[in-house]
Order: C-alpha cells, then structure tokens, then sequence
C-alpha cells in the first residue's frame, strides 16, 4: 500500500508538470551546450526506508549524459516489525529476530537520456535513467539492551542479539545506543542494476529539479542474514521514489 501511494503521487505530479507546459511562455533566447550535470537526490524506498545519492555526468549527445550513480540506502527485511519492550513503565522500541541492520552502498555508471526537452520556462521533461556497477552490503549487529540479575541486584547490559538466548522478551529493555557493533561491521560485495524515469522542471536550463521513481535489483556473493527464523537472501529487489537538484553546466 505504501508503494501504491508514492506511485500516485508521482503520477499526479508528472500531470501537474505537464499541464504547466501551457501556461509558460517558450524559451527564445540562444542555449547553451551544457557539458556537465550534477545531481542531489533524496529517496524514499519499498522497504519503508531511504537514502541519499549524487549523480556526476558529462555530455554525450544532445539528449544523452553518461552518468557516475553513488548511492547509500538503508535496506530493511520485509518481516521487520517494531515491538515495545514489556520490562519497564517506560517501553522502548526493538525489532525482535533483527540479526543485522543493512546499508546498500552503489557505485556505477549509467546515462540519462532526454525523451521530451524543456522549451517553455518552468516547464517538464521526461527521462529515463539506468545504471549498473558494484553493490556493498554494510552489516552493522544488533545490540540490546538485557535485563540481567546479578547477585540479587538488576543490572542492565548492553550485548549482541542472540536468538538462542535473547528468546526472553521479559529479558529485553529495549535497542542499545546505534554505535555498539560499528566495530563489527560486515562487507559483502555485489553488483547492482538500476533503471527509472524522471520528471524534471525549473525556471532556467542551468538548474532543475527532478522526481524520479523506478526500480534496483541487488545481488551479493553470499546471503545476507538480517533476520532470525527466516532464510537469507543473496537478491533483493526495491523500488524507489526519489527528489533531485541538479546543476547543468
């Protein structure tokens, strides 16, 4: 349902886009031809979570730039589901069964090709976008927060989820701090392959902003363990919304 309302969104958007075509008066001064591009991108995806990425190209074509894609995405496991802890007055949120919190860091190179131009000021383009390179998994483990008795005393302690062991969940407080387990750290290469189609606007040709959505497979060398009492994965399919500013130069 959540991927249904981010794809009417920017469905209604691209129409709103469109429409302005007609309202604006045409560009009539000389234009330039801009050899370079630069991006800025914010993302929401599938999983319910998102990322940041930058896209560097050069001119090619009059309607093509070959594209560097960098990209850092926060992957989560479709049967992540957060709980409060039931020990204190106070409930904290952890994700049970969670092994692992997943980064996808992408490096590739593409093009994003211009399938209409931008004649009117304020008006929309369409382009499609694809990219393919090398995906890294970034496994960072989970710590919890254990209620432990200690001599007759409550001591509470921060360790690395065990499902053998941390099956208590009147043992469980809550997450620890995000930084226990940056000294543990996983990297499992991989490749990646991305495509998309991108609404893009603005004022003037040298600047613009864009809304793109699309798709990107994953897959890695060996699988990623992310869950307890489920299988790991080696291929992980996402599909993303995505804001940009972009600088042609």
């Amino acid at each position: 349902m959540f991927v249904n309302i981010r794809l009417y969104l920017f469905l209604f958007f691209l129409s709103f886009c469109f429409e302005g075509i007609a309202q604006n008066d045409a560009i009539v001064e000389s234009q330039l031809l801009y050899m370079k591009r630069t991006q800025f991108g914010m993302n929401l995806n599938s999983t319910g979570l998102g990322g940041i990425n930058f896209k560097m190209g050069w001119h090619k074509t009059g309607r093509i730039n070959n594209m560097l894609d960098f990209d850092l995405s926060r992957i989560r496991h479709l049967k992540e589901t957060r709980i409060y802890s039931i020990v204190s007055d106070n409930p904290r949120q952890y994700t049970f069964g969670r092994l692992n919190m997943a980064f996808f860091l992408r490096v590739g190179y593409g093009q994003n090709i211009a399938i209409t131009e931008r004649p009117y000021k304020n008006a929309a383009s369409l382009h499609f976008n694809y990219s393919v390179g090398l995906s890294t998994a970034i496994l960072k483990p989970i710590y919890l927060d254990i209620l432990k008795n200690e001599s007759g005393h409550a001591l509470v302690v921060s360790e690395r989820y065990d499902p053998v062991i941390h099956f208590n969940p009147y043992m469980i407080m809550g997450n620890a701090s995000f930084m226990d387990g940056m000294n543990q750290l996983t990297f499992v290469p991989g490749g990646y392959g991305k495509c998309s189609l991108a609404v893009e606007w603005g004022q003037y040709p040298d600047e613009f902003k864009s809304l793109e959505a699309g798709f990107t497979v994953d897959a890695f060398s060996k699988p990623l363990e992310l869950m307890a009492f489920t299988s790991a994965d080696y291929l992980f399919f996402t599909m993303f919304i995505e804001y940009t500013f972009g600088f042609n130069k």
